[in-house]
């Protein structure tokens, strides 16, 4: 492999690079596909769900073919305290029908499909690579054109364009000079089991028809009074559960994220539901969450940098923006050929990403990291107050009517002032993201 050269390099075989990848390939570019993984999806994690607009963009009808597990119908928040939960939540059958709204998936699987869909289009898929750092024309000053790669083997690769999509755990962001070095604070750590259960079990305690799916966002208890969440998404004979939080908070309130796993599975309420499951794969994963702020710069010479690697996560979704902005990379990759222009051309793929729906969330939600750094206990008190509400409200008791609800205001004000309450739901709404 030593000196070949290629019309692209695309660095990680994920959902943003395996995109890139089927984009440029089926426009005629010859492309490789670099994976440091024994096989796509084998390093990597996510929530569990694949989104069906974005990804249909990419291929089109794609529940036909993909390795999908159940089509969500359910989607629940949870407002978790130690023994009760605040629910909120929609349940739509039609979401069970083409054209669908969302999968559960594994990544193992997904990931697979996706680069595969990109080497029967020609790229060439390489895995168990790991490229160490960029090649530059002239040398290695920052402010010249990317010209390949030099893998950890010591194989030099060439091609006219290279697309980052290592995550956010890589470093040729960083060594590139298009992003300084990250900070705890904008990182999230999160583990992640899936867990063998009967599907008839699963439908069973989750309420749902045969081969539905559901989603549970959990706040509150699972991260321990750390800025984090968990969350359950249900398989078609397994369940995936996470939990996590804020780097920084983990490091300064000295919680292990494996007994925060325990600790949630413990929960009598979460216990109900996973009773008699088995694990049989056990994971853990960074995110990038520090928003609009941590964006680095998207392109320079010969460069253009996607999916986690770019910070592109909103809320809980991430896999279909990666996916969006490797097909924006590799269109942007296509016309940069036609007109034999690497370097300036480029820009036209951040024209794409500033205009794009996800770009604007990040912006409107670019002032919850800030908020989130100030008030720390923020979900924590939100989840404490709804459940003494709902404890309070709930409770058959012999008060009058106006005597009850005074006790429910007076149980709000004695945690926080009622507009901090208040800030906080619209805060959670952008930290937590659609459930």
């Amino acid at each position: 492999m030593s000196d070949d050269k290629y019309d692209a390099i695309v660095v990680g075989a994920g959902p943003a690079g395996s995109s890139a990848a089927l984009t440029m390939a089926e426009n005629n570019m010859s492309v490789l596909l670099l994976e440091r993984g024994e096989y796509p999806g084998a390093k990597n994690v996510f929530g569990g769900t694949i989104y069906c607009q974005p990804t249909e963009i990419i291929c089109p009808a794609f529940w036909e073919e993909a390795p999908l597990e159940r089509p969500v119908t359910s989607e629940e928040l949870w407002l978790l305290d130690n023994d009760s939960a605040v629910k909120i939540g929609f349940t739509g059958l039609r979401f069970a029908k083409p054209p669908y709204n969302k999968f559960t998936a594994l990544r193992s699987k997904f990931d697979r499909w996706l680069a595969e869909k990109a080497k029967k289009a020609g790229a060439d898929l390489v895995t168990g690579t790991l490229a160490k750092e960029l090649i530059y024309d002239g040398g290695r000053a920052r402010n010249r054109k990317a010209i390949g790669v030099l893998t950890e083997n010591g194989d030099r690769i060439y091609s006219d364009i290279v697309i980052i999509a290592e995550g956010v755990t890589g470093n040729l962001v960083e060594t590139a000079g298009l992003q300084k070095k990250i900070s705890p604070d904008s990182l999230t750590l999160y583990v992640k089991e899936v867990m063998e259960l009967p599907s008839n079990k699963i439908e069973e305690r989750f309420n749902l028809g045969k081969d539905e799916g559901a989603v549970l966002g959990l706040v509150g208890y699972p991260s321990s009074g750390a800025i984090g969440k968990g969350a359950i998404f249900t398989n078609k004979d397994s369940i995936s559960i996470m939990v996590g939080a804020y780097l920084n908070q983990l490091i300064e309130k000295g919680l292990n994220p494996f007994l925060l796993m325990d600790r949630l599975k413990k929960h009598p309420l979460i216990k109900r539901l996973i009773e008699g499951a088995k694990i049989v794969e056990f994971q853990a994963h960074t995110i990038p969450k520090g928003g609009f702020g941590q964006m680095p710069k998207l392109f320079s010479p010969g460069v253009m940098v996607v999916g986690d690697a770019a910070a592109m996560i909103v809320g809980r979704r991430g896999a279909d923006l990666a996916m969006l902005t490797g097909k924006f990379a590799g269109e942007t990759a296509t016309q940069a050929k036609a007109a034999n222009n690497f370097s300036e051309s480029l820009a036209a793929y951040e024209k794409k990403v500033n205009s794009s729906f996800f770009l604007q969330d990040m912006k409107a939600g670019r002032k919850t990291k800030d908020y989130y750094r100030q008030h720390p206990d923020a979900d924590f008190l939100l989840t404490k107050a709804a459940n003494q509400v709902a404890y309070e409200y709930f409770t058959v008791d012999m008060v009058p009517h106006h005597q009850k609800i005074e006790n429910i205001i007076g149980k709000v004000a004695s945690l926080q002032p009622l507009p901090k309450t208040i800030e906080d739901i619209y805060q959670g709404f952008f930290h937590w993201g659609v459930f």
